[in-house]
């Protein structure tokens, strides 16, 4: 059975700013968070560490491999959700400029295929193809991969049974710097732990 430790990249000015995603280098309170969750994994030992391509999820991730004397791999399949035209924008000015989009997603995520970008069943099938490479190349270990909220809810989803509609539930929220941990096999995919933030308990939010 392979253990997948996924965990979601600490804070960044634009998770504070309220942006559709977040963006850029951790802050100082994101940094604070990457080396809580550092330190809660330096026993564990991991075959191999993953990240997202973007920066905000190398550096989570390296707050673990540094730790353990790791390097960190980077896997587009593991990048958030390609917003398009809309990756950046400001909540809000989304909500306003483009109600009907906003409704859309909020109520009936699944139908939404973001303009210069993709739909939730792309993202689904990039965590999916992970998943399975990752189970494949170690079907007996454990596997560390820094990645974002979305992709978090899609592979929580798959272990539930949930499908994309269901993809902005406040349940499946994955919060910053948490971990989760799926169990991975033949059968397919269990949650060991899901959206655990008992390292964070010292790092206050600024």
């Amino acid at each position: 059975m392979l253990l997948l430790y996924l965990v979601r990249h600490g804070q960044t000015p634009w998770n504070v700013q309220g942006r559709v995603q977040g963006g850029g280098p951790l802050n100082e309170l994101g940094r604070a968070q990457a080396a809580a969750l550092g330190e809660r994994l330096h026993t564990q030992r991991f075959d191999s560490i993953y990240a997202s391509p973007a920066l905000r999820a190398r550096q989570t991730a390296r707050a673990v491999a540094n730790r353990l004397g790791m390097k960190v791999h980077q896997r587009a399949l593991l990048s958030d959700l390609d917003y398009g035209n809309l990756a950046g924008a400001f909540l809000e000015t989304v909500r306003l400029d483009n109600r009907q989009l906003y409704e859309q997603w909020r109520t009936m995520p699944h139908t939404v295929h973001f303009d210069g970008g993709e739909s939730l069943s792309h993202l689904r099938a990039r965590i999916v193809k992970f998943i399975e490479r990752s189970y494949r190349r170690f079907p007996d270990g454990q596997v560390l991969a820094a990645t974002h909220d979305s992709p978090v809810r899609v592979a929580v989803s798959m272990a539930m049974g949930r499908d994309d509609a269901e993809h902005n539930a406040p349940d499946l929220r994955a919060p910053l710097a948490s971990l989760t941990i799926l169990e991975v096999d033949q059968e397919g995919v269990r949650i060991r732990l899901r959206n655990d933030v008992g390292h964070l308990d010292d790092v206050q939010e600024k």
